[in-house]
């Protein structure tokens, strides 16, 4: 996955690990329309310093919410974490997950927040709705900018120059 890691308004998107690929496709989707997206291949943990620090920088999250996303609180900490920083929430909904069920995360949702249903199969609608909210916009990269990007996880660490070592 190729993500931002410059300090322009960008989107810091928030998964599951078990939700990868649909995270993967996303990035792909929005990196390819000139968008500044920013993940890791944890999927954003805001315990970790280094993540907190890029959750605060962003414009907005995007948080990926599914049964597996929900039935864990180091995922469910992203909301948290997000909702502490009074940080701009849009929760995409990758399958019938039911928040209500959960009144500690419905607390955190306030009227801020879009949520949106998004389904891999046919991402076209959840993307449509996505990419009018003018936080997200406010995310796309300018005419002659050139993406500021690295890539995530085993590969990205391959990628490395020798000397980036330190």
């Amino acid at each position: 996955m190729e993500v931002y890691k410059g300090k322009s308004d960008f989107i810091a998107l928030c998964y599951a690990q078990q939700n990868r690929s649909a995270a993967e496709a996303i990035v792909d989707r929005l990196n390819s329309e000139r968008y500044r997206v920013w993940t890791n291949d944890r999927g954003c943990n805001p315990r970790k310093k280094t993540d907190a620090t890029r959750l605060a920088e962003s414009r907005v999250a995007v948080i990926l919410v599914s049964k597996d996303w929900i039935s864990e609180a180091k995922y469910t900490d992203q909301l948290r974490g997000a909702a502490h920083i009074n940080k701009q929430l849009v929760l995409l909904f990758l399958d019938d997950t039911d928040m209500s069920k959960h009144e500690e995360l419905n607390l955190l949702l306030n009227r801020s927040v879009r949520m949106f249903d998004y389904k891999e199969d046919a991402p076209e609608e959840g993307f449509a709705e996505l990419l009018s909210l003018e936080c997200i916009q406010d995310c796309k990269m300018q005419d002659g900018e050139e993406p500021d990007t690295e890539k995530t996880g085993i590969m990205g660490f391959l990628s490395r120059d020798i000397t980036d070592l330190s």
